[in-house]
């Protein structure tokens, strides 16, 4: 009933109702010269309040008094309560509830505006953030502790990423590398090459990833990775699939694995994506083999790019990869843009021909005849 009466106050002398405090239980003790400084000392966040009006309120027995901010109310900055001599004052605000908030949900909105504190912004501006129009007044309720919570936890969403026992994720294909495959287990090769990408797209902490990778695994190739974690408990999941190649993969010495890498050219009709990704796989070998370090990883990959594509390729010259040797991309980063500049081509070459077609009938027409 006091929220009502504060948004019908407000309405009556057209006022922002969100700007503005209901004070009830004021007792006719107190002048209204002597209620304002009592709010205005009560706390700092009160020093610039003004008082609107004050109203008898029958059922209550007591005053009700309206004060205006300058700005928006923010709930979490105003006292649920003022004591004075002969009781106390309950304060409300349209962002109040009837009722006590959970003690997680304070704890919750404590956190969240001290994060918008640090960003320049306050919980009334969470609105404009969250896509709505913050320059249309409302005269409905302002959502209640709950409803910021369910808010804020959109806003959030936007920009922390969500944790690792939160994030959905396919699970890793099984393998054992026993002499019997369990039903559903492939070669040991496509399985390292499927894992391997599936684990760099994760992203996730390395202890993670490793927890996944050991999900998988079952019998023998189970034993090699306990085995390794005895020794260190940590070890990284890099070192994990190391172990597992060297004990179930091809036996190829280091020098034939990095000869592979280097050898391998762009071949005739195949697109630059696709010599990328096949080319990943040689690399990601070659790593494993120890036979280039992973903080050289993207530049011997662009390096071997620029060696390996066709002379004057479109794309070589256009994304400017010799010039970036010394500052290379990522994997993501690289195959993202080479991707993008073969579809803006093939928009191009497909134009190129309608603009030919059309320009070909023309002439037809012109023909005498």
């Amino acid at each position: 009933m006091a929220l009502h009466l504060l948004e019908d106050w407000c309405k009556g002398m057209t006022i922002d109702p969100k700007n503005c405090l209901l004070v009830t239980g004021v007792s006719e003790e107190f002048d209204e010269g002597s209620i304002e400084p009592i709010l205005r000392t009560s706390t700092k966040y009160l020093s610039e309040c003004k008082m609107r009006g004050r109203m008898f309120v029958r059922e209550e027995g007591a005053f009700a008094v309206l004060c205006e901010l300058p700005s928006a109310v923010d709930p979490l900055q105003v006292p649920s309560t003022i004591t004075v001599e002969d009781g106390v004052w309950r304060v409300i605000a349209t962002g109040s509830q009837p009722s006590p908030a959970p003690a997680s949900n304070v704890e919750f909105l404590k956190k969240m505006s001290a994060f918008l504190g640090k960003e320049g912004k306050t919980l009334a501006d969470m609105p404009g953030l969250l896509g709505l129009d913050p320059g249309v007044p409302h005269l409905e309720p302002a959502p209640s502790p709950d409803e910021w919570v369910k808010a804020l936890g959109k806003a959030l969403e936007k920009v922390v990423p969500p944790h690792p026992e939160s994030s959905p994720y396919r699970k890793l294909r099984l393998f054992s590398g026993g002499p019997t495959p369990i039903p559903g287990e492939e070669a040991f090769e496509p399985w390292l090459e499927y894992t391997t990408e599936m684990l760099q797209e994760w992203a996730v902490p390395d202890a993670e990833k490793r927890r996944r990778l050991v999900e998988c695994l079952r019998g023998p190739a189970l034993d090699v990775i306990r085995t390794l974690k005895l020794s260190n408990p940590g070890v990284k999941v890099k070192d994990c699939l190391e172990a597992l190649d060297h004990a179930f993969g091809r036996t190829e010495g280091l020098e034939d694995v990095y000869c592979k890498f280097l050898n391998a050219r762009q071949q005739k009709g195949e697109k630059v994506s696709a010599y990328i990704q096949r080319l990943e796989k040689l690399l990601q070998r070659a790593i494993m083999r120890g036979a280039v370090a992973v903080e050289q990883m993207d530049r011997t990959r662009l390096v071997q790019i620029v060696r390996g594509i066709q002379y004057q390729n479109p794309i070589l010259l256009h994304l400017r990869l010799r010039e970036r040797q010394d500052n290379p991309p990522s994997y993501s980063q690289l195959i993202k843009e080479v991707r993008e500049e073969e579809e803006r081509q093939a928009a191009g070459e497909v134009w190129e021909a309608q603009v030919g077609t059309l320009l070909q009938g023309v002439r037809i027409q012109r023909i005498p005849r």
